[in-house]
């Protein structure tokens, strides 16, 4: 895959995740969100203005990453090493609670910036031109 639609795989990924962890903040500061029949409530104030600013700063690595500026080249990698730690740290309080959802979305969440960071990893490379395998 060329490096552009890496890119676009990528900034995709990024934005996914900063709507869920907008999403997650939201619920966090006691909007409750409608899902069809169903309504998800979730207050929870200490981890809603992390997971607001996580979310600002993941939003502008994906921007960046989908306009192809120069400043995504060391934004999106350290927006997404930002949230890797800060859905690490949340993974660990909600493990805790043992609350299957909060858990499953971590997780979840985890999957998608650990996938953007190893695009983030190969994206360089192809611009580059430099092999993906070294010769033995």
């Amino acid at each position: 895959m060329e490096s552009t639609k890496l890119s676009i795989v990528t900034g995709a990924l990024l934005s996914l995740a900063a709507v869920t962890l907008a999403a997650a903040s939201l619920l966090h500061f006691g909007v409750a969100i409608r899902l069809g029949t169903a309504t998800i409530s979730d207050p929870f104030a200490d981890a809603a203005i992390p997971e607001a600013v996580i979310a600002a700063v993941v939003a502008a690595a994906a921007a960046t990453t989908l306009v192809r500026l120069a400043v995504a080249r060391w934004l999106a990698p350290a927006a997404t090493l930002f949230a890797l730690a800060g859905t690490l740290y949340g993974l660990t309080v909600t493990l805790r609670g043992r609350q299957t959802g909060d858990i499953v979305y971590h997780l979840a969440l985890l999957t998608m910036l650990v996938a953007s960071a190893l695009l983030l990893l190969v994206v360089p490379r192809l611009r580059r031109g430099t092999p993906r395998t070294h010769p033995a």
